[in-house]
């Protein structure tokens, strides 16, 4: 290909200049798609959170079962924390909860908890009738852990125990 300069004489091309040129736009599309690759293929959290969100959930569902186990009048304790709490008196079952779990080693260990029983209204409402927390509110970062206790009075009612976790 020739060019004309302004005069009207031929310019030749430099075709060593086009090729680094050409090597230069390769290259650099080339560098553009690892550094776009390298980003996308980052993990979005490491896998010590991932496994600590998992033994979270192992403790806290461990320490309901527990809490819930059957007893001779086919009741639990965790029953009788939700029944104490809904049934008019001034019983704290959130509370009363949240002793025991201080009394685990985890607490030492620094994995706190907030504890919630809540219920759904006829609306599909959330309703927390009882909360504790003795350590603030939880981070962004917690896990909850929940178990359903089935009171029958007069009728059936289903309330949600929430243990939300986290460490430090």
């Amino acid at each position: 290909m020739a060019l004309r300069a302004r005069g009207g004489s031929k310019m030749k091309t430099n075709k060593k200049g086009q090729m680094h040129t050409i090597e230069a736009l390769l290259a650099l599309m080339l560098i553009i798609g690892v550094v776009a690759f390298t980003a996308r293929s980052a993990p979005g959290e490491t896998q010590v959170e991932g496994s600590m969100d998992t033994q979270l959930v192992l403790y806290g569902n461990d320490f309901l079962s527990i809490l819930d186990m059957e007893q001779p009048d086919h009741t639990s304790w965790l029953y009788h924390q939700v029944n104490g709490t809904v049934n008019g008196s001034n019983w704290n079952g959130a509370e009363n909860i949240t002793r025991e779990w201080r009394n685990t080693t985890l607490n030492d260990s620094g994995v706190f908890c907030k504890v919630e029983i809540v219920n759904f209204t006829q609306a599909g409402q959330i309703k927390v009738l009882n909360s504790s927390s003795a350590y603030g509110e939880p981070p962004q970062n917690a896990v909850t852990v929940t178990k359903l206790v089935t009171l029958v009075n007069p009728h059936v009612e289903v309330y949600e125990v929430r243990l939300t976790l986290w460490c430090v």
